[in-house]
């Protein structure tokens, strides 16, 4: 995953993310909560760790910041000192999804990540048909029909195409499309992306009338969004 960790403390931020590449995930580490606010602006993450004792604004300000700003739910665990239960509540219906008390252990955080984001994904399911009316995709096949026409995309194109779908509603910066579906680095020319956004584009007729809209986000990403058709109101004379 693509985690962003808020940790103003050098030797804790640096302990943190060691624990966490070397577990798997890629982390983007931020010292102050009002550059990690300004990053979410352009990038996409996964997961966030928050911690409450930063300098600028603190890590409670930036989750409501997120759960008022963000357009889908990314999860959240808040660290903090604070044990006292007032402290853990109030986070928690602010919009934290867990938390983990001060010192932390290396285990317990890296299972905590673990079965936070495995829920957070359930709803996606492992099913071989994929059906986003009306396309459907056939994983085993590799294959987007919509209708009953059947659309020959490259692996590439397909897999783009896949991601898009199962993430729609949300916008997805450039070097997170890159890091899933190329699972190449932020940094790595991005016009790639682009490329294959605007093929998709043009090969499964991304338009109003099927349903669906994939629009470019100025300097951030693209967001694949689902609209309602425009057929009942054209039957009864609109």
């Amino acid at each position: 995953m693509r985690l962003g960790l808020l940790e103003d403390d050098p030797q804790l931020g640096e302990l943190f993310e060691a624990w966490l590449e070397d577990a798997g995930h890629e982390v983007i580490r931020f010292t102050r909560g009002q550059a990690l606010i300004s990053a979410l602006r352009r990038e996409t993450y996964d997961l966030l760790i928050l911690d409450w004792m930063v300098p600028d604004i603190d890590g409670k300000e930036v989750l409501e910041w997120v759960r008022g700003n963000v357009d889908w739910p990314i999860p959240i665990i808040f660290v903090t000192q604070r044990a006292e239960e007032e402290d853990i509540v109030d986070i928690l219906l602010r919009g934290a999804d867990d938390y983990l008390i001060k010192p932390i252990r290396r285990r317990e955080m890296i299972a905590r990540i673990t079965a936070l984001a495995r829920r957070s994904k359930q709803h996606e399911g492992h099913s071989p048909l994929c059906e986003f009316p009306p396309y459907h995709f056939d994983v085993a096949l590799q294959t987007v029909r919509r209708d009953e026409t059947t659309t020959k995309l490259t692996q590439k194109e397909f897999e783009l195409a896949l991601f898009l779908f199962r993430n729609a509603g949300r916008v997805l910066s450039r070097d997170y499309i890159m890091a899933n579906v190329w699972g190449q680095k932020p940094g790595i020319n991005t016009r790639t992306v682009d490329t294959h956004v605007s093929r998709l584009r043009n090969k499964l007729e991304l338009a109003a009338d099927n349903g669906w809209i994939l629009t470019g986000i100025y300097h951030h990403g693209y967001r694949l969004e689902q609209i309602e058709s425009t057929v009942d109101d054209a039957s009864h004379g609109i």
